[in-house]
């Protein structure tokens, strides 16, 4: 792997598209930058799900109901997982859907509509969440209360800051998507391989101006120390993550 060429084909696609060149390669890039950015969505919100699990194992069961570090914790570690599992599977945006439910089961597909409705009906947009299995996710009361001197009114309300029932099903449903991901990455990579050098072939200018899209390494980490180490498995041709390496021809 010393010495070798890569190419950022992200920054390739983007070129093309501006010019509006080769759109089908266009599209196959975005598919599979997609693949592994949901890839990621998902893995982040399942180890969220793995973090609560692990905290609340080592909480004190007195404590998990009160409002305190540990449950505002936990309540942001559920919230991140719920949104990230709905942008890598149902909510839209910039990033190609590649993940629908024909392949879920039936207790899949309820648990999936169970997010949904979390997501879409109390934590992206306010809501109780009624219609959840174990309860809505708020609770709200406003109490009159009143003697014969005074009377007083006031706001309670109760959050969950964790659906613990729900968090179960939806660790077996991330990890069954991550399976069907992994799936179509690879297809889309290939897909990729074949479309890229049979655009080569066919334009002449494309394959020459490969290398100005060469990966840049130090931009594209966030500190020295992650290009430092990127350069290092990148030389040892063995980097962690990368499921798969495209071959570019020569020029």
């Amino acid at each position: 792997m010393k010495g070798a060429r890569r190419v950022d084909l992200v920054r390739l696609s983007e070129h093309l598209s501006a010019q509006q060149r080769h759109p089908e390669l266009v599209k196959a890039i975005a598919r599979a930058a997609a693949a592994g950015s949901i890839r990621e969505d998902l893995r982040t919100a399942l180890a969220s799900l793995r973090l609560i699990e692990a905290r609340q194992k080592e909480s004190p069961r007195e404590d998990i109901r009160t409002l305190n570090d540990e449950t505002t914790i936990t309540g942001a570690l559920f919230t991140q997982a719920v949104v990230l599992y709905a942008r890598a599977t149902f909510t839209t945006g910039k990033r190609p859907s590649l993940l629908g439910e024909a392949r879920l089961t039936d207790e899949e597909r309820a648990t999936h509509e169970e997010v949904k409705l979390l997501r879409n009906g109390a934590i992206g947009h306010f809501g109780r969440g009624e219609g959840l299995k174990d309860g809505p996710l708020v609770r709200e009361a406003v109490i009159l209360s009143f003697t014969r001197r005074q009377r007083q009114l006031g706001v309670y309300t109760v959050r969950a800051q964790h659906k613990a029932r729900l968090a179960m099903r939806l660790i077996h449903l991330i990890e069954v998507r991550l399976r069907e991901i992994a799936e179509r990455q690879d297809s889309l990579f290939d897909k990729v391989d074949r479309l890229l050098s049979e655009a080569v072939k066919a334009d002449a200018i494309l394959g020459p101006s490969l290398p100005q899209f060469q990966f840049d390494v130090e931009s594209f980490c966030r500190s020295p120390e992650a290009a430092q180490r990127l350069h290092a498995q990148l030389e040892a041709g063995d980097v962690k993550d990368m499921d798969y390496v495209i071959s570019v021809p020569k020029v």
